[in-house]
């Protein structure tokens, strides 16, 4: 959703992507470490120390956060790039890059916060509604009464001349599939109760869509924060379709955030 959130930003001209660079290397010594630095001498092994004194030491691999490491070495992030990728070249170390990270610009800054964050949200609950209507349209197509080839065909405007004969519902003899609904689910009363007084203290779940979120245990940077994560009724819901917790939620409240 983040990666989303930056491409709607990007097009309306308020930031640029950059090349992706990876944050962290792993390494792991295919010969001691002490027997790389012996063959290096003055600044070059020094530097090569410094690397290794930076790399955080597991039971295998090492890890260099690569942007750390060269602030605390004072070199440009590039000198230890191709220090490692050489060493990887001579046998004398295994090299994986890890963490890639895609930088970005800001192009100016946005006129109206609030305004900008109200369309941005506007934004993601209509591609979250163009997304469910996609699952609902494949499940209209698993149940079709007819060649689902042409029926899929017939969506992208194409015609077949008839059956394609390999399909589900040709194989089956031109019968369709049976989706049958999902079992009744029980929505305990008194755990809504309970997080209709909740919502109400904290302000972190004062919106329903917050609130339907942490009931059906869908975590967020919000709730991260806040800890709510470990309350017991983080996840009561989990079984329960989240638009139907939404429902009863805004029903609990009149439709009130």
């Amino acid at each position: 959703m983040v990666r989303t959130l930056l491409t709607y930003l990007e097009l309306a001209g308020y930031l640029e992507t950059g090349t992706p660079i990876y944050a962290e290397y792993e390494l792991r010594p295919l010969v001691p470490f002490e027997e790389i630095l012996n063959r290096f001498a003055g600044e070059r092994r020094e530097f090569l120390r410094g690397i290794f004194g930076q790399a955080r030491k597991a039971k295998i691999w090492s890890h260099i956060d690569l942007e750390a490491a060269a602030r605390a070495l004072g070199a440009p992030r590039d000198r230890l790039v191709r220090a490692l990728d050489y060493l990887a070249e001579q046998g004398l170390l295994e090299v994986r890059a890890a963490g890639l990270r895609h930088p970005y610009r800001w192009l100016r800054p946005p006129e109206d916060l609030d305004a900008l964050a109200s369309t941005l949200h506007q934004r993601t609950l209509e591609r979250e509604t163009r997304e469910i209507a996609r699952l609902d349209e494949v499940l209209t197509l698993a149940a079709h009464d007819g060649c689902q080839t042409a029926f899929l065909a017939a969506h992208f405007g194409e015609q077949l001349p008839g059956p394609c004969g390999h399909c589900s519902w040709c194989e089956n003899g031109g019968q369709p599939a049976k989706l049958y609904p999902p079992a009744p689910v029980h929505l305990d009363e008194e755990s809504l109760r309970r997080a209709t007084t909740l919502r109400r203290e904290i302000p972190e779940l004062a919106l329903p869509r917050a609130l339907a979120r942490f009931l059906t245990g869908l975590p967020s940077p919000r709730l991260t924060r806040s800890k709510l994560k470990s309350h017991p009724l983080f996840g009561a819901f989990a079984h329960v379709p989240f638009a139907e917790v939404l429902r009863r939620v805004e029903e609990g409240e009149g439709g009130r955030p």
